[in-house]
């Protein structure tokens, strides 16, 4: 008798995400302190708790982290995290490990993003994929300074796009992944007051929505909307575009904990 897999999502704000596969853990661009309102500003301070205390996560197998930015890869959560779970892993573009590296994380805990499935373990793969944030940006092997994940777990494929705008050569690369059952996607869209204040913003709702109809997506999850006041965006404005046209023809759910898979 085969034994059904257990699948849990859990949103940690912003776009950081806790994966419960079985016994299995993985995070995603985890940001679990303060440092961002303690580094940039008072106007950018936390608008909802912090879950977890990184120094508490002594269970994690993997992190992965799409980009450098404080929100997403945090010293004051990531060598912590190191710390309480030896066993982890931590994978992210050129910029992040060399983070990782400055942080006292052992070599031989940080892998480069596999291009093509990687398996964490029986059931879970993963690969990464561009991101533009706010255009593609390469290093100095080619590789994207800035990317999302394509997450395969049993026959589920999960797309975390990271923090990212629009182009043509990221939907043409997300297109030969067809069919996405799930996309994650983030809302705060870039725009001139953001960018005033330094902010890059990603998608706007409009966006996002209709690259999860040229995906073939069938649920869409935003995020990024919801830690920082200056960069948020009203969950009753995603929801009311979403109810504004028939087109949209994805399932829509706000709370990734409620994602029945």
């Amino acid at each position: 008798m085969k034994i059904k897999s257990k699948i849990r999502f859990e949103n940690l704000g912003q776009s950081g995400l806790l994966l419960k596969y079985n016994d299995f853990n993985l995070l995603v661009d985890p940001y679990l302190s303060n440092s961002v309102e303690k580094f940039d500003g008072p106007d950018l301070r936390r608008q909802i708790p912090i879950p977890y205390l990184p120094s508490q996560l002594s269970n994690i197998n993997y992190v992965l982290i799409t980009h450098d930015h404080l929100d997403h890869c945090d010293p004051e959560t990531i060598p912590l995290i190191a710390k309480a779970s030896p066993q982890s892993i931590f994978t992210g573009p050129q910029p992040v490990r060399e983070l990782l590296k400055k942080w006292n994380i052992p070599k031989d805990r940080i892998i480069y993003p596999p291009k093509s499935l990687f398996n964490l373990c029986e059931g879970l793969s993963i690969k990464s994929t561009l991101a533009a944030h706010p255009k593609i940006s390469l290093d100095e092997r080619g590789d994207p300074t800035a990317i999302g994940w394509i997450l395969q777990i049993n026959n589920l494929k999960v797309y975390i796009s990271g923090d990212t705008s629009l182009c043509s050569e990221l939907i043409n690369s997300l297109k030969k992944e067809n069919p996405i059952d799930i996309a994650i996607l983030p809302v705060n869209e870039n725009n001139y007051y953001r960018r005033q204040r330094g902010i890059i913003g990603n998608m706007s709702i409009r966006e996002a929505f209709q690259l999860a109809i040229d995906i073939g997506a069938k649920k869409v999850i935003p995020v990024h909307w919801d830690l920082f006041e200056i960069n948020s965006v009203s969950p009753d404005e995603i929801f009311a575009v979403y109810q504004s046209s028939k087109k949209w023809t994805f399932e829509l759910i706000m709370d990734i904990s409620k994602l029945k898979i």
